[in-house]
């Protein structure tokens, strides 16, 4: 388990930026609680509800990611068929609870500690430091207790179901932007708040009674504090019992799974392997209904091939498209400004194009070889030309997120005060944008592939494109919808000339008409770009070889 997590590169990122995060504001914390122990020590009650609420709060987060644990790839095992023949599922649950109680250890004991520590240096005395680590032990057993088994039985029920197995990646998304929403949009003290009902009643109240029990002036209730520690007593074995046999329900059953799946596209087939296929039946490249859809825009069968193929592995493998939606974690705020306030701000059509070229050519073509896999070397050797290959990875991906940008885009035009032909206008630019867009990531992801995986979770990888490409591809996405939002939009071009103007080296200047020829000349230079990149993309494709 150990050797799992080391690996798992995008996950220890995470908990790295976590960790700088929390200890960015224990000074913060430690500063707050020790006006509140010496607000305790004068007689003054009035903090203690304050920290019984974050204390049940705490619980609330830990139960949480325990659910999350266990429906997660920390309810699963390493090599199954040998572990469980081994030792018996006692054993390995058991051994997974207590990981996964252990592993959350650190972003409960540090905080929690501080913040106690700077209630015993208010108070005075030591003794507000005993009473805190004793509820913040009882916290992380008896909510990790609850939400692993938790977490284990949904998984379970997920796997029995097909319909929640065909839902499980749409449920996926819809909590990872729940979360990001909630953390990103400033809504955790709403959400708190509209908790506050059940987090200061009984039993998550009585946390709280444990927390303060030993801190004079909290008048908290012994009683309470001697519930919390039997009912952690009490959870600790039953929530073992209760890991055990949601282990087993998960464990000891086939996921369910369409009939078709049989049809799935192999790794190893050659995407092109579907240019003799006749309509209707049944190919490598999957759904037939899918390839007779995409026949109507293409004729080669090739390039049919490679577009389904490219669009069944985003459906069955979305974590590839975890980094693209990245920058919509920047649109939240916009977002729920525009909810709070009834009005879409100027730049929202711009950020909508922009994001919708960049996410269209960083989801497949910023990367059209490295996707492939360990289909690669059969792709070299299909039918499927170079020109057939950019094809169908530029297709896969303009024809879904074309439409949508170009509908995100004209609509916020026509939210931020627009007429509705300036609406179509964007509507008709985002087309143009995502579309050249991704000939430009094909070019840049051909000349900058990437074949090594990261781990995303516990046992699974996705491929993401190189820095280099990232990096080239996001500058010229960037520059390319500034030039036409400098070039098109009196406002943009005004807002652009503000942030620029002052911060130009050598001590240069520049005059908003200097900036429209700046524009159109990055207009120019971009626009005569993509069929070169075309061809770039092609010519490497066809001419590559494995080493």
């Amino acid at each position: 388990m150990v050797r799992r997590v080391r690996a798992q590169d995008v996950w220890l990122a995470m908990v790295a930026l976590g960790a700088l995060a929390i200890l960015a504001v224990l000074p913060i914390a430690f500063d707050a609680a020790s006006d509140w122990g010496a607000t305790l020590a004068s007689g003054d009650a009035a903090p203690a509800s304050t920290v019984s609420l974050l204390v049940a709060s705490g619980w609330v987060f830990v139960l949480a990611m325990g659910v999350v644990a266990g429906v997660g790839s920390y309810g699963e095992i390493d090599e199954p068929a040998a572990m469980l023949t081994i030792r018996p599922p006692k054993d390995i649950a058991g051994g997974l609870l207590l990981m996964n109680a252990v592993a959350y250890v650190p972003y409960v004991a540090v905080p929690f500690g501080v913040g106690f520590a700077g209630l015993a240096a208010g108070a005075g005395t030591p003794l507000p430091l005993a009473g805190g680590l004793a509820a913040t032990a009882a916290l992380l057993v008896s909510a990790m207790a609850v939400g692993y088994p938790v977490g284990l039985a949904l998984k379970g029920a997920v796997r029995r179901s097909k319909w929640l197995s065909r839902l499980k990646p749409v449920l996926g998304a819809v909590v990872a932007v729940a979360y990001f929403w909630v953390m990103f949009a400033g809504h955790l003290p709403a959400l708190i708040d509209a908790l506050s009902p059940v987090l200061r009643g009984p039993p998550l109240a009585w946390l709280g009674d444990l927390a303060l029990v030993t801190t004079e002036g909290a008048d908290a209730s012994t009683v309470g504090a001697a519930a919390a520690l039997g009912l952690t007593v009490v959870a600790a074995p039953v929530g073992a019992l209760a890991t055990v046999r949601a282990a087993e329900f998960a464990w000891f059953t086939d996921e369910q799974r369409d009939a078709g799946d049989g049809t799935e596209p192999d790794e190893e087939s050659e995407p092109g392997a579907a240019s003799g296929a006749a309509p209707g039946t049944v190919t490598p490249t999957g759904s037939t209904r899918l390839g007779d859809a995409l026949g109507l825009v293409c004729r080669r069968q090739g390039t049919v091939g490679v577009a389904a193929t490219t669009l069944v592995r985003a459906y069955r493998a979305p974590l590839q498209l975890l980094f693209a939606a990245v920058p919509l974690l920047f649109a939240l705020p916009m977002v729920e400004g525009a909810l709070a306030t009834g009005t879409v701000p100027s730049y929202a059509p711009w950020f909508a194009m922009l994001y919708g070229a960049w996410a269209a050519g960083v989801a497949a073509p910023l990367n059209l070889l490295g996707n492939q896999g360990a289909a690669l070397p059969g792709l070299l050797t299909s039918r499927a030309s170079g020109r057939e290959v950019v094809h169908g990875t530029v297709l896969a991906v303009v024809a879904p997120a074309a439409p949508v940008a170009a509908v995100l885009s004209g609509a916020a035009a026509r939210a931020s005060g627009g007429s509705t032909g300036e609406a179509v206008g964007f509507a008709a630019l985002a087309l143009v944008v995502v579309a050249g867009g991704c000939v430009l990531a094909a070019a840049v992801g051909a000349r900058f592939p990437r074949f090594d995986g990261v781990d995303v979770t516990a046992d699974r990888t996705a491929t993401p494109p190189s820095k280099a490409a990232f990096s080239l591809y996001s500058i010229l996405a960037a520059l390319g919808v500034s030039a036409a939002g400098v070039l098109t939009d009196e406002v943009y071009r005004l807002v652009i000339h503000s942030l620029l103007a002052p911060r130009l080296p050598f001590g240069l200047s520049l005059s908003v008409a200097g900036l429209e020829r700046v524009a159109l000349g990055v207009a120019v230079v971009l626009v005569a770009a993509v069929p070169a990149a075309y061809v770039l993309a092609v010519r490497r494709v066809s001419d590559y070889h494995i080493e």
